[in-house]
């Protein structure tokens, strides 16, 4: 009788229309995974920003994660804001590498979150690129 409901009224079944819309669209990734040659470049599809609550922040981990490489290169031309779990972050992913002799290395932060680096000092850790040819190149140095 529920779902009967559901599929005789129009206003409950846009609404059933609605929330799978949003289901399916919380459950696509919003981190973007492609290769360029051995370097594993993980990015955002969408505006986003590595905060606590931010699932970005959980997807982005989970690709770092799931993919054993030794070389990674995290796109931030897409996030508009860092807080300093989003931080945390980034640095806990940075010294993982390390420990595994591994590279991570960050391209196009904004403005915003460059300046954040410079205050948290997490510039003079973290190797940033502004372009993403010199950024491929600088894993083989």
């Amino acid at each position: 009788a529920f779902e009967a409901h559901y599929l005789e009224c129009a206003a409950c079944f846009e609404e059933l229309k609605i929330s799978d819309l949003i289901r399916r669209g919380l459950a696509e990734s919003a981190v973007a995974v492609r290769r360029e040659g051995d370097v594993l470049v993980l990015g955002f599809s969408g505006p986003t920003q590595l905060t606590r609550p931010s699932p970005a922040s959980r997807q982005l981990l989970e690709g770092i994660l799931q993919h054993n490489d030794s070389k990674v290169l995290i796109d931030l031309s897409t996030v508009s804001r860092i807080d300093s779990a989003g931080l945390g972050l980034l640095i806990k992913w940075y010294s993982h590498p390390l420990r595994n002799p591994r590279m991570f290395k960050l391209l196009n932060p904004n403005q915003e979150v460059r300046q954040l680096f410079r205050l948290t000092r997490v510039d003079s850790v973290l190797e940033t690129y502004d372009d993403e040819k010199r950024a491929l190149e600088s894993f083989s140095n």
